[in-house]
């Protein structure tokens, strides 16, 4: 239900026609608050074994299950809209939305659900109701594309007789039943794992990726990745970044978008946690990287050009100004207070600025200046040029 497939190429990733950089959609998942989806995966881990049928299921279990499956539904429902926003779920043609219901799944299987229908409403061939403006409590009658009416399940209250008959042919479907069940059920219990564990991704990035502010080489991401694993070797799996679900992987010609067709890597995964995986490490190799933002604390993807600390949202107090804006200003202030270099530049800077808006120097003059002084900064810098024949020079 919430597999895909995706097309390769060089730093990109297609899905569904849409294109994204590597670990972009890894990037927005990590941004994500997932403080309540542990909550969530435990009531969709308690409502699969409550809804999964038995031959000896006992009148509690019937009466207590249409509670079950309505709890159930409503839970669907709400992890649907969560996922639904995300890419690549948010941009695909056939969205978890559009996702059968559990409703629809429990229908397939109508012989271990009672109707409240009564003889008299069947046909002589002992088919659904054909009337359908028929409706009871437990549901209503539709009709299919062909034109056969049959009776849609609204309120599941398990049938006694059904569930305790030994017919093979019986006990063979009520084992369909409970695969379909829990195959609808392990779909969303995936998902939810699946960004609850995009936080191990997090953990690599800040405590060993990112942990020098630079790109790394080959060869230092490999020592990092091993210190990583090591540290984490004993830590429950939500912690530790590992290969979940399955995909099959071969070669296709596809048209980007771009217009242009490449021989593509296509992958068709069965789940979000197996493209996560595989799409982390080809972004790791190329320099495409999450990034959390020492201001605003969100990721952002760092494409492989400058690396930064600050990323280009917009300042909730001042949406003129972005978080890049707020960390120049900062680097600056770190240099002019730890750097003396920096620190008689900005003293000479200042002094000239105020002459400026006193009217004693013009434009011209004082931009000539700061060209000159930015000059004269380099050579410090550089050490071609004496720290004291430096500040005597700028104070001028």
């Amino acid at each position: 239900m919430f597999g895909f497939k995706a097309y390769f190429w060089n730093n990109r990733v297609t899905i569904g026609g849409e294109t994204y950089r590597s670990n972009e959609i890894l990037t927005a998942c990590l941004n994500v608050k997932t403080e309540e989806f542990s909550g969530y995966l435990n009531e969709l881990i308690a409502a699969k074994k409550k809804l999964l049928l038995r031959e000896d299921p006992g009148v509690d279990f019937c009466d207590e299950y249409n509670g079950h499956v309505q709890r159930a539904q409503s839970l669907f429902f709400k992890i649907e809209e969560i996922v639904g926003e995300l890419p690549p779920y948010k941009k695909l043609s056939v969205n978890p939305s559009d996702a059968p219901l559990l409703f629809d799944c429990l229908n397939r299987f109508p012989r271990f659900w009672e109707d409240g229908i009564e003889y008299a409403d069947y046909d002589e061939y002992g088919d659904a109701v054909d009337d359908e403006d028929f409706v009871n409590e437990y549901g209503f009658s539709t009709q299919d594309g062909e034109g056969y009416h049959y009776f849609y399940h609204q309120k599941f209250e398990p049938c006694l007789s059904a569930l305790e008959d030994q017919d093979p042919e019986i006990l063979l479907e009520l084992r369909e039943a409970n695969e379909s069940i829990g195959a609808l059920f392990d779909s969303y219990i995936t998902v939810m794992r699946d960004l609850i564990h995009a936080r191990a991704y997090g953990n690599l990035l800040d405590g060993y990726i990112h942990r020098e502010d630079r790109f790394l080489k080959a060869e230092e991401t490999a020592a990092c990745f091993t210190r990583y694993l090591k540290s984490t070797e004993q830590k429950d799996s939500p912690e530790r970044i590992a290969f979940s679900g399955s995909m099959q992987m071969n070669y296709e010609v596809a048209r980007l978008d771009d217009g242009k067709e490449y021989l593509c890597e296509t992958y068709s995964f069965d789940s979000l946690g197996a493209f996560l995986y595989v799409d982390f490490f080809r972004g790791l190799g190329r320099s495409y990287l999450p990034k959390r933002c020492k201001n605003c604390g969100q990721y952002f993807l760092l494409a492989a050009g400058k690396y930064s600390n600050y990323c280009d949202r917009p300042l909730k107090d001042d949406p003129a100004k972005t978080c890049k804006d707020v960390g120049a200003r900062r680097k600056y202030d770190d240099k002019c207070r730890n750097d003396p270099i920096w620190r008689v530049y900005n003293r000479a800077y200042k002094a000239h600025y105020a002459r400026y808006l006193k009217k004693k120097m013009t434009t011209a003059e004082f931009e000539q200046w700061s060209r000159y002084a930015v000059r004269l900064r380099e050579q410090a810098e550089a050490g071609t040029l004496a720290q004291a024949e430096y500040e005597a020079t700028l104070k001028i």
